[in-house]
């Protein structure tokens, strides 16, 4: 799942890679996306906890604080920027190249995002707890609904060991 290189950038690390495969896989895109558009979710937050599942690992709720305080600056210029890009969409194909630069800078502020993020899993916390029961208290998912999300990461790492084989 993760590449054993080191990565050439702190942008490009094993998170950020997990996440672009995993919200590719199929119905993770949608089930983020409802996620931040009902309860105000952080994707990104989701992501990690995600990765942290795939991966065998607990969070604490220390280092859940500290990543969701410390993200909130970046996490309103990300929301002013994904407002910005679904308004000049509904503008389409006038606006069509504004759009895609806003979409190409969300993008990239996400993937900072997730770096810092990447950097908070390399320091050492006491993981006492799911990260996906973690997620799913801040954000207030139902259990059916982290029963889904626990669905879709079991499926992605079932594919992904299966596509590695080949």
């Amino acid at each position: 799942m993760t590449n054993s290189s080191p990565p050439s950038s702190p942008q490009e690390n094993p998170l950020w890679q997990f996440s672009l495969d995993f919200y590719r896989h199929g119905e993770v895109e949608a089930f983020l996306l409802d996620c931040q558009d009902r309860k105000g979710a952080d994707v990104c937050l989701l992501l990690w906890a995600s990765y942290s599942t795939a991966c065998g690992r607990q969070l604490s709720e220390e280092s859940w604080r500290v990543a969701d305080r410390g993200l909130a600056p970046r996490r309103r210029m990300i929301s002013s920027v994904r407002h910005l890009r679904r308004l000049l969409g509904r503008f389409r194909p006038r606006t069509q190249r504004i759009y895609d630069l806003c979409k190409r800078y969300e993008l990239n502020l996400e993937q900072l995002q997730l770096a810092a993020l990447w950097k908070i899993c390399s320091e050492e916390w006491p993981g006492d707890r799911p990260a996906l029961e973690l997620a799913g208290q801040q954000y207030g998912l139902l259990q059916k609904e982290q029963a889904h999300w626990s669905d879709l990461i079991e499926s992605f790492m079932t594919q992904s060991k299966n596509l590695n084989s080949i």
